[in-house]
């Protein structure tokens, strides 16, 4: 039986979400962005200035070029792009800006890659006004 690519797309979503609200113990529901499936520069997902993109796959290990391409110009200049991926049989990763992390770095192309419970503890960590936005809305 095919699988259906944007039912599963959608699924991911709901689950980025879901761990988003559990993880952050967040009170506020994460909710997909449903213009996002008419307006190609919308994100999946958004959590104060982070800008969420979700990606499932079934075969490979790396994110494609085209998705980071896609979440940067959901981002545009003011919020903060976010990968999150997951391949078959394999963990679920986030790709981020090394610059969103530490200021001090100042080449946008250069990136970090990490796996979601680490990802969570950077949030925790460095994102709480944005966590703090979202609780107010």
């Amino acid at each position: 039986m095919p699988v259906n690519s944007r039912a599963k797309g959608a699924n991911f979503e709901r689950e980025i979400a879901n761990l988003l609200i559990d993880d952050l113990n967040l009170t506020n529901p994460v909710k997909r962005i449903l213009e996002q499936t008419r307006t190609k520069e919308l994100p999946d997902l958004q959590l104060g200035r982070l800008c969420i993109e979700c990606k499932r796959y079934g075969d490979g290990a790396e994110p494609l070029n085209d998705w980071w391409d896609q979440v940067i110009t959901s981002a545009g200049d003011n919020f903060i792009p976010i990968l999150v991926y997951k391949f078959n049989r394999r963990p679920i990763k986030v790709k981020m800006r090394a610059n969103s992390l530490n200021s001090a770095i100042k080449d946008e192309a250069l990136t970090v890659e990490m796996l979601w419970p680490d990802f969570i503890s950077i949030v925790k960590t460095l994102f709480q006004e944005d966590i703090n936005l979202h609780e107010s809305y």
